[in-house]
């Protein structure tokens, strides 16, 4: 065991902490949220975090406000934590990690995350090509966030998963439209037929932040106008084909160096 890992696995064991943290570097290969070396997974927030301050301030994480880390690599956990959190599997495929997470952290009654760089992670991909997973899976992760938010009355944390329930929708009509995956009049259909679910009614419940209601897009759902929708998603895939075609090319350079 190195230096780095001892020390990660050493604040488990000796500091009776929940979860400890290694933090490392991610390098996105393709379509992630990062790409060109630049790196990502250094902790803004190094240290020992106990309760209180632990839930207030950081439970918020897991609903869309990047404090700390939500996935599960670099982490190390006591198993007394998975035991008193009983974390029962979701079913989803994208986003898991989060799901656990979010779950186990009102366990927690401390965590340290280490400063140290223990590794580096090559992500990014799961927007190469359709994800048939992306819009279902967490469609079933805003009802856990939401849940969870009534359960223990985190109700700051509303706003931004309504807001985040918008991007996904967005992401996913992007998704079919750049990859072609049908016809324009099959995926305008598509997204009426979407839109007939209630969950999207709660984005227009977006309370403090008004900007976010003056969106055309959102304005497209209230409307449940699916040409409109259609439109502004395609005027956004046209603008992102000169970043796809370069982040296409460092993919390549950073796969065959």
């Amino acid at each position: 065991m190195n230096k780095k890992k001892k020390n990660t696995y050493n604040n488990i064991r000796n500091g009776r902490k929940n979860w400890s943290r290694l933090c490392g570097n991610g390098n996105a290969t393709s379509h992630g949220s990062l790409w060109g070396g630049k790196k990502t997974g250094l902790s803004p927030v190094n240290g020992l975090i106990q309760q209180p301050k632990l839930f207030n301030k950081y439970y918020i994480s897991f609903f869309g406000i990047n404090i700390l880390s939500v996935n599960m690599w670099g982490k190390l956990y006591r198993k007394s934590s998975l035991n008193a959190a009983n974390i029962q599997p979701t079913g989803i495929t994208t986003g898991e990690d989060l799901a656990f997470n979010l779950q186990l952290f009102p366990y927690l009654s401390k965590i340290y995350i280490l400063k140290e760089c223990g590794y580096n992670y090559r992500f990014g991909g799961m927007t190469t090509r359709y994800n048939t997973c992306l819009l279902p899976d967490l469609k079933k992760l805003y009802y856990i966030k939401k849940a969870l938010i009534d359960k223990y009355q985190y109700h700051k944390a509303s706003d931004y998963i309504r807001i985040e329930l918008k991007n996904v929708l967005k992401s996913d009509i992007c998704q079919m439209i750049a990859f072609k995956v049908r016809s324009p009049k099959e995926i305008k259909n598509r997204i009426s037929e979407e839109l007939k679910d209630p969950i999207y009614k709660d984005i227009m419940q977006v309370q403090n932040h008004p900007a976010f209601l003056e969106d055309p897009f959102i304005k497209a759902i209230a409307a449940y106008d699916s040409n409109m929708r259609y439109d502004l998603c395609k005027k956004q895939v046209k603008k992102e084909i000169p970043i796809r075609l370069l982040k296409k090319i460092i993919s390549f350079i950073l796969i065959h160096i």
